[in-house]
This record gives structure tokens, sequence and C-alpha cells, in this order.
């Protein structure tokens, strides 16, 4: 008897539904695996997709403690894939748990011991995850999610007509007074509109400078832009990267001083730049002394030494551009007054309250008079949230205080992360702001310099 076409159709869906699905050849992005993992994997799949997890997560990654990565689409425009990788007995139950409340179940890959899952995520997210493992946590590494692409407009890129300064690579500075030792790179910037015989420029300082004159967000190319629009002053720029002590035998390690420059809030830093950073470009560079027309900048704890720095001293430097700045307490914990082996301990050094950012809502609230300060802070909602503080929170608290000290300030928040992307977006509107009082005074005065 023929089999009917009826029972040929059931034995073919039968058949679908319990044969393995084939990739036929290896993945090449997470978007693949996120289509394949839909699917009941054959072993040679299962082993093409462990793989390319593997190769992906890079040779350093710890898989044992699980690992992540990101394909960016459009650099972010339209959100993002994220792939993770867990190696674990294939029979356990693997998830990812985000702060956000989703969760992902990774897919046991065949025998190979790797768990995987790929996640679709929108431009702006951000969160902290951590490991499920048969249902017990694994905190073992800081595990942290952002995706914050921000466009750059107009004024951050080069444009034709416009004069094109100069981005000179200073000879390597080693300190010998303040930083005793400390080596560090630094460029200046030098406007095309410079002139040596005209008026006294502008300055602005940059910490993490190379960070400002390199790469996307070029703060050159803005200052090209601006100073050709008669937007802010011909302005030299001054790009310091945070010093180092390199090792003092071979195979030994190198100490990265920025923490302890740009983290602890005394003068010192102020002073470290004005005696061995800025007479080196007034040697070369006539450069005004009015605070009005001197700015400082910095990113992170960058930002927040810039605050520090000009906080110190507003006779050196009257305005201020903070993006992300790093407001939180970095002190540890032994640094508190405690109560140890029956004695009350109250930690005391040269440094005294002045050991970290987060002391400076307090103390702008404090000082009277108000010192003569405009400051520009740059923020972003899914910046970080850890045991040093919330730098979303800090940053409005910073503004909240020189509100209530009627400070000329301006908060700008985005949605971005702990990164410059935003303030690079906006860094051309910041520079707006931070030099409005002398775009002001030169159009009454007829002035472009």
């Amino acid at each position: 008897m023929k089999p009917s076409l009826l029972s040929l159709l059931l034995a073919a869906i039968l058949l679908g539904v319990t044969e393995d699905h084939s990739m036929g050849e290896a993945p090449k992005s997470l978007d693949e695996v996120h289509e394949a993992l839909k699917e009941k994997l054959s072993d040679d799949d299962a082993s093409q997709i462990a793989t390319y997890m593997k190769k992906r997560m890079g040779k350093s990654a710890k898989l044992k403690q699980g690992a992540h990565s990101l394909h960016l689409k459009e650099k972010g425009r339209d959100g993002a894939a994220i792939g993770w990788c867990f190696e674990a007995d294939p029979s356990s139950k693997i998830e990812v748990v985000a702060n956000n409340g989703q969760r992902w179940v990774l897919s046991p890959l065949g025998k190979t011991g790797l768990h995987a899952a790929v996640a679709q995520v929108p431009n702006y997210t951000a969160f902290d995850y951590y490991y499920l493992v048969d249902g017990k946590e694994n905190r073992d590494a800081k595990r942290r999610v952002v995706i914050d692409y921000y466009e750059l407009g107009p004024d951050s890129q080069e444009q034709s007509g416009v004069p094109k300064g100069e981005v000179i690579a200073m000879t390597p500075h080693t300190s010998k007074e303040v930083y005793p030792g400390a080596e560090r790179d630094w460029w200046i910037y030098v406007p095309a509109q410079y002139d040596p015989e005209g008026p006294p420029a502008a300055l602005m300082v940059f910490q993490d400078g190379g960070w400002y004159c390199h790469g996307e967000g070029n703060a050159a190319i803005a200052f090209d832009n601006l100073i050709h629009q008669k937007r802010m002053p011909v302005t030299i720029g001054v790009f310091v990267n945070p010093g180092i002590f390199p090792p003092k035998e071979k195979g030994g390690r190198t100490i990265r001083n920025r923490g302890n420059e740009y983290d602890t809030c005394t003068s010192q830093y102020a002073e470290f730049l004005e005696k061995e950073i800025l007479p080196l470009v007034t040697a070369k560079y006539k450069i005004t002394d009015d605070p009005k027309r001197r700015a400082i900048c910095g990113a992170s704890s960058g930002g927040s030494c810039a605050f520090t720095a000009a906080w110190h001293r507003p006779d050196m430097f009257g305005l201020v551009l903070s993006q992300i700045g790093s407001f939180c307490d970095f002190r540890p914990i032994d640094d508190y007054p405690h109560h140890r082996e029956g004695e009350n301990v109250i930690p005391l050094d040269e440094f005294g309250p002045w050991k970290t950012a987060h002391d400076y809502p307090a103390i702008i609230r404090k000082t009277h008079p108000r010192k003569p300060l405009r400051v520009f802070l740059q923020e972003g909602r899914n910046d970080l949230d850890n045991q040093l503080g919330n730098w979303f929170l800090a940053n409005q608290q910073m503004a909240e205080a020189l509100k209530f000290g009627g400070y000329d300030y301006k908060l700008v928040l985005g949605d971005g992360g702990h990164s410059r992307r935003h303030g690079n977006a906006i860094f051309p509107e910041s520079l707006d702001w931070i030099w409005a009082d002398w775009k002001a005074s030169s159009t009454e005065s007829g002035s472009s310099n």
C-alpha cells in the first residue's frame, strides 16, 4: 500500500521538528549567532559558534568568569548586538541578570563547555549585570554595558576654507619640582590667526591632553572653526597628559600619577601648571594674564581636576569646562574617622579635607564671597554608579551648589555613560558658552581678539 500524501506531509513535519538546524558555514557576526541560537544546533554548528565566540572574546578573556562583546551598528547609532560567553558544564543553567530588570538565558553550545547568548539593544542603553550559575550569583568581575552614540556636528569636522592651526608635539616633560621624576607628553595648539605682534592670546588647558588633540572629537578642529567664525578668541591650547614614573629597572612597573594629580583636591596641580608647564608656553607665545580669558578643561577625574585648579587659583583660571566630572569620593574607608581597638581614630595628613571632589558641593555653599568662576558641566544619565559615588547625582549636586552660591554655571545632561562621546558632540556649544562674555565684549568693542 502506497503512503498517502497526508502521511508523507506528517513525516516531513516530524522530521523537521527533530532535525538539527545547520548553518552550513561558520558565523561571521553576532547577528548571525543571534539567529542561529533560535534553532536547535547540530554539534558542528555548536562547535563553530563556540570557536567564533572564543575568538571574539579575545585570548585574555576569562570565560569561566564570563565575558561579553559588543557589535555597534553604525557606530551605535542603530544600537548594538551584545554577545555573552560563559564556560561551564553543558548541563548548567547560565543566565545574565541586568540591574534594569532584563535577563537572558545562555544556550549550551553542544559539548564544547561554552554557553552563549546574543541580545539586540538600542542606542543609549546602559546597565550593570552579573551571571547566575545554577541559581548562584557570580560577581567575579566588574561588568557594565554602555552604548552611547552621538553625532559630531559640522563645527567638530574640518571645513574647507577654514585656516588650520598647528598642533605641536612638545619635548616630553619631566617634573623637577612639583611631581619630581614624573614624565609626560604634552602638546601646544597655535591657531592660524595667532599674531606674536598682536594682542595676547587667550589660553585653554586640557587634562588628559592626548585625548583632546587626537582622534574623534579633536578640540583643535573645533578651535579652528570657532576662531574662524569669531565665536571664540584667538586661543592657545595646551594639552597635558598625566604623569608617569617609568620603571626603575628592567621589567619593573610603570607607576601612573593620574590619580595623585587629578583626584587630590589641593592647589598642587595648579602649582604644577604655573611653575613647570605654562612658563614653557609663555616663553614662546604671548598669553593673557586675565583669568576671564583663561579656561581649563577635562573629562572624568580630569574634569574635577579642572574645577580644583580654578577653585584654588581663580587668579589663573576663571573658566571651567568639566565633562563627566568625577565629583565623587576616592578616599579608602580607613581614611574616615572610625572606632578601632577602643580608640576613636581620626586620620589626618597634609591634605586634610581637600582629599576628595565629593566635598565640593558643601564647600561651594559655605564659601563667601563667591569666587569669580564660570563653570560648564556636562554629564550623562547613564554614567557610573559604584562604591565611589553616583556621577549623575554628583554633577547635579555640583550644579545645585553653584546655583545656591550665585555662580554663573550651566549643566547639560545627555543619555551617555562614562565616555566623552556626548561631551565631544556638544564641545563647540560648550565653547560658545565658555567664551560668551568674550564674544559680548568683543562685539561691543569691535575687536576680534
